[in-house]
Formats: structure tokens, C-alpha cells, sequence
């Protein structure tokens, strides 16, 4: 079996995958910024084989940032096992969709609104400040764990990484996530609420059900013309000049 080199080096660069986004190439730039220590033992800069591997993996990429390790680890595989240049690509656009699913349903919609719902109770119920460094330490561990979990993944089974994953434990923690996720926030809510608007009056906290019912409403008509993103900003400013306004 081949052996992995330039491991640790491509692990530190896949820190700015997000960082190398273009509209063009999506994270391509990035992955390929990662993928080329993996991709040196092939060769010098003026190696044919070396150059056409390395403009293979700065292609068109997009799936989610924190599972991309695995198309990393399984394209160097791929390209040391001398698979033709047309199949590499054509896993790379493969792993895009499965990639994005998974890790956004593991972080954007589990892992990290967990998180952040247990820093929130934390802080609610008095542990002052630590929690949010607790949140950012936890967050981190993992995500660099699993980066390096998943490179080693993806290069030890190459283009059959897709089952490896199938078959890990990803699925079934993307769902936990989810679970725990909504678990955790529905026990995070009452102590912020209480928190934050303890001592509000009951004039008070009818304008600030308005204000979110309002959002909602506008949401529900504007459909995606209103980003999620918007609309919250939109009601912390409101919520931010109610307080002032009954100050």
C-alpha cells in the first residue's frame, strides 16, 4: 500500500479551504492547495503527470468544508493508484452532493446549534464566561480530529470511499445531531428567556413576540428573497431599539 506523505501538511491547509473560495471553482483552489503535499511523491513542478494531477484537484469543488478531508485523502489515493484523469473527476463531482448533505445535517443543523444551545443555558443559569470558551475548545477538537479521521479515510480506500462512509458511524451521528440539536435548545430556551427578559414588562415582551411574528410573516411571503441571515439581524435591531425605545 502506498504510503501517506505530506499528511500534516495538507491537514494545516485544509484550514483555508474556505478561505480560497472563488465563484468559479467553488473550494477548488483550496482543495488543490491541500492536496498538494499528498500529491508530491508523484513528482517534481515539471512532472507531466505531477502538473496534470494537481490541475485535476483545483477544479470545480463544493461540499461541506468540515467532510471535504475525505475527497482530499481519496483523489490523492486515486491519482497514486494511476486511475484515469476523467474517473478522478468524476468521483470528485460524485463526493460533491453526499459530502455537502451529510456535514451540513452533522454541523450546521446539529453539531454546532448544539453547542451553541448548551453555552447559552450555561451562561443563562450562571456559569459566566467559560462556556463560550468551552463551545469554541469542543468545537474545535472535533473538527480537527475528524479532518484527520477522514484524510486517512479517504486515502486508504481511494475511489470506494463513498461506501467507507455509508458504512462509518456519519450517518448515524448526523442524526443524533439533529436530535440533540433540538433537544438541547428546547432546554436552553426557558433559562434564556428568563435571562434575558426577566425582568421585562408583559407590554415588553408582547412587542417583542410582534416584532418576531412580524419576521416571520415577511419570511413566509418573501420566501428566499429574505435570508434567514437578514431576517435575524433585521429582528435584533428591532428587539435592540424596542428595549431603547421602553428604556
Amino acid at each position: 500500500m502506498a504510503r501517506l506523505s505530506g499528511r500534516s501538511r495538507a491537514l494545516v491547509r485544509l484550514f483555508s479551504l474556505q478561505a480560497s473560495w472563488t465563484y468559479e471553482r467553488m473550494q477548488g483552489v483550496g482543495v488543490g492547495f491541500a492536496v498538494e503535499p499528498l500529491l508530491r511523491p508523484l513528482g517534481g513542478a515539471d512532472d507531466p503527470r505531477f502538473r496534470e494531477a494537481l490541475g485535476r484537484a483545483a477544479g470545480f469543488f463544493n461540499a461541506n468544508p468540515f467532510l471535504a478531508p475525505a475527497a482530499v485523502g481519496a483523489e490523492a489515493r486515486a491519482e497514486f493508484d494511476g486511475v484515469p484523469g476523467p474517473q478522478v473527476e468524476r468521483l470528485r463531482t460524485a463526493l460533491c452532493g453526499p459530502l455537502g448533505s451529510l456535514g451540513d445535517r452533522l454541523f450546521w443543523t446539529g453539531l454546532v446549534p448544539a453547542l451553541a444551545s448548551a453555552t447559552v443555558a450555561a451562561v443563562a443559569l450562571g456559569a459566566g464566561p467559560w462556556p463560550v470558551l468551552a463551545f469554541v475548545v469542543v468545537h474545535n477538537v472535533i473538527r480537527i480530529g475528524l479532518a484527520a479521521w477522514l484524510l486517512d479515510l479517504g486515502w486508504r480506500h481511494g475511489l470506494r470511499v463513498g461506501g467507507a462512509i455509508s458504512a462509518s458511524v456519519l450517518p448515524r451521528a448526523s442524526t443524533f445531531a439533529g436530535l440533540a440539536a433540538a433537544a438541547v435548545g428546547a432546554f436552553a430556551l426557558p433559562p434564556a428567556a428568563d435571562w434575558l427578559m426577566g425582568d421585562e414588562t408583559p407590554r415588553e415582551v408582547l412587542g417583542v413576540l410582534v416584532l418576531i411574528a412580524t419576521l416571520l410573516v415577511v419570511r413566509r411571503i418573501a420566501g428566499h428573497r429574505a435570508s434567514a441571515a437578514a431576517l435575524t439581524l433585521a429582528l435584533a435591531v428591532g428587539v435592540l431599539l424596542w428595549h431603547w425605545s421602553t428604556a
